[in-house]
């Protein structure tokens, strides 16, 4: 099985403030937290607690065990956030993830400033598609020229078998683009990779916003409405579930 997670992307939270203590990672200690998830899931649970900028909680089965990577600041954790956790493996996920969510956000200034790096090297002309000269029109016939963002292929992986398929991702910060490369085949009509793109680029138009609630909302109301005014947008949706079977057997 592979592990499932939680990821928390720094670059979309708007984190204000860091403080000298994030540079390095605390030293706790995580048996008390594995003591009280092994009560609450009536199993044997490891916990490792690491200082990843990214992924914040992930867990997965391993010899008989149930085995969590946390971020350090779930070594503070309360009681509701623990109970949490342990109900992120079972059936309430949804619920759970954002109580988790919130207790993420309400502790990021202890996540650890992510250092510069390089950026990537990007190919955008693929086999099939150009995903420059894509982008390039839908900017100039949808939005006026104003998405600024760089935009390319995925790495391919070795996996043989997908469940499901993440078609794009947009990266607020970096304003970057990143389309899966199983797109990229000649059974894939060039009207459903305008559909993708058009997608991630709406996300610099109308970026994330937090519901009444306080939630963080990625696709809301307007962002909807905005998508579903793609011209293919009917067509696009159509073909993807007629051939999603397709992409999902797709080595990429």
């Amino acid at each position: 099985m592979r592990p499932l997670q939680l990821t928390l992307f720094p670059t979309e939270t708007g984190r204000a403030r860091r403080g000298p203590s994030t540079s390095a990672p605390l030293r706790i200690d995580s048996v008390p937290l594995a003591v009280r998830l092994s009560s609450l899931l009536r199993e044997s649970v490891d916990v490792e607690l690491t200082d990843n900028a990214w992924t914040m909680v992930s867990y997965r089965r391993r010899a008989g065990r149930l085995c969590f990577r946390l971020h350090h600041m779930f070594g503070f954790a309360t009681e509701a956030v623990v109970k949490a956790l342990a109900a992120f493996t079972g059936r309430a996920r949804k619920a759970s993830g954002r109580a988790i969510d919130d207790y993420i956000r309400q502790n990021r200034h202890l996540i650890r400033p992510v250092a510069g790096r390089p950026e990537p090297e990007l190919c955008a002309r693929g086999r099939v598609h150009d995903l420059s000269e894509i982008l390039a029109a839908l900017n100039a016939r949808h939005f006026r020229g104003r998405v600024d963002a760089r935009i390319g292929w995925g790495r391919r992986s070795r996996l043989r078998r997908r469940l499901s398929i993440k078609m794009g991702v947009y990266f607020h910060e970096r304003k970057l683009i990143k389309i899966h490369p199983a797109l990229d085949d000649a059974r894939v009509p060039r009207h459903f990779v305008e559909m993708v793109v058009f997608h991630e680029m709406l996300h610099q138009v109308i970026p994330p916003r937090a519901d009444r609630a306080g939630r963080r909302c990625v696709h809301g109301r307007e962002f909807r409405a905005a998508e579903r005014a793609f011209p293919h947008y009917q067509r696009a949706r159509a073909w993807e579930k007629a051939n999603l079977s397709l992409l999902l057997r797709q080595r990429a």
